[in-house]
């Protein structure tokens, strides 16, 4: 008889987020109506030094379209979607600009929208993953960091290289494609896997094909998404607290008996910047108690769900001493 943490919330066999690089306004047009048609959160990265600004950056292929202010920013916290800093100049970050373009972008972000920013998004490539960027990330505070490595993450992958799917309409040379909006789930469902889609501001037609999808495309990947079986579907922030929270919960045994099961957990060394710790449980149990599952927590009964003969399951915010006791309803008097 076991008390187990399910790699993922709601006991999901995968997950998929979607973020949104330059944070650009006009996602208010064609990206954001499509998420509140589905349900599904976005996250934007913000590029904190052109905050508000029309984009003016090199070449960029979005040069022109103007960047969210505080208040646009605002508003997408409001409908669930998540916030990352895209540093603050979007160039190659060397080591003597780490304070401005990792530590101050943070400060100047959280300001503006009065909300915690926990995640950096490598601009440019993977160069802006270095050790040093890195290093910063964890000096200030930051709970992980995105790159642009197109791949999987599972529930043991390392905070401080989130790896992300490329949303574009077509690869660069010479590896051309297809867009495909199946990509990568099957992959997600056999891995227990997290999906993160990236791309920048899908229009009717992509501004770049190698860098954006149109929106017609952005909608085909979510009903394609949302006719998949067991993905849980959430912000990176979301999907961040609850890794770290499973990482850092321990489950100590107080008793084992024939008659009663009962556990305690304890929170070791987690970052009080983790603020959701809401963690699903399986716990093994004799037959009979299923008949009228419940759990007590702190003394206090809760309902928990059969999912299989003699598995139970709750989904329920720990706290450091939390106990859980599992036994048969008709033996509490």
């Amino acid at each position: 008889m076991a008390l187990t943490i399910c790699p993922w919330k709601y006991n999901k066999t995968w997950v998929y987020s979607i973020t949104y690089d330059e944070a650009l306004a006009d996602l208010h047009q064609f990206a954001i109506p499509i998420h509140e048609e589905y349900g599904i959160p976005g996250h934007v990265e913000v590029v904190v030094g052109q905050l508000g600004e029309t984009r003016n950056l090199g070449n960029s292929s979005y040069n022109g379209y103007r960047h969210m202010n505080a208040d646009e920013l605002k508003d997408l916290l409001a409908r669930g979607w998540g916030i990352g800093n895209h540093s603050w100049s979007h160039e190659l970050i060397q080591p003597d600009m780490v304070d401005l373009e990792i530590g101050r972008a943070k400060d100047v972000l959280e300001a503006a929208i009065d909300a915690p920013v926990d995640l950096y998004c490598a601009p440019g490539n993977n160069s802006n993953m270095s050790d040093h960027v890195l290093k910063a990330c964890r000096k200030y505070g930051y709970l992980g960091a995105m790159s642009l490595t197109d791949a999987l993450n599972r529930p043991n992958t390392p905070l401080f290289w989130i790896n992300r799917t490329a949303l574009h309409e077509q690869y660069y040379a010479p590896f051309f494609s297809e867009y495909d909006p199946f990509r990568n789930i099957r992959h997600a469902q056999a891995q227990n896997g997290w999906i993160i889609d990236y791309c920048h501001c899908p229009l009717e037609k992509p501004i770049h094909p190698n860098k954006d999808c149109s929106h017609p495309q952005l909608r085909k990947r979510f009903e394609t998404i949302l006719t998949e079986d067991k993905v849980w579907c959430a912000v990176p922030e979301e999907v961040l607290f609850y890794h770290q929270t499973r990482r850092h919960t321990q489950i100590e045994t107080i008793s084992d008996t024939e008659t009663q099961k009962r556990y305690r957990l304890h929170l070791n060394n987690l970052s009080d910047r983790v603020t959701c710790r809401t963690l699903t449980l399986h716990a093994d149990v004799p037959a009979p108690w299923c008949r009228y599952p419940n759990v007590w927590i702190d003394g206090q009964p809760h309902p928990a769900h059969l999912v299989e003969p003699r598995k139970l399951q709750i989904t329920v915010t720990v706290t450091d001493g939390m106990e859980l006791v599992f036994q048969d309803s008709n033996a509490i008097s």
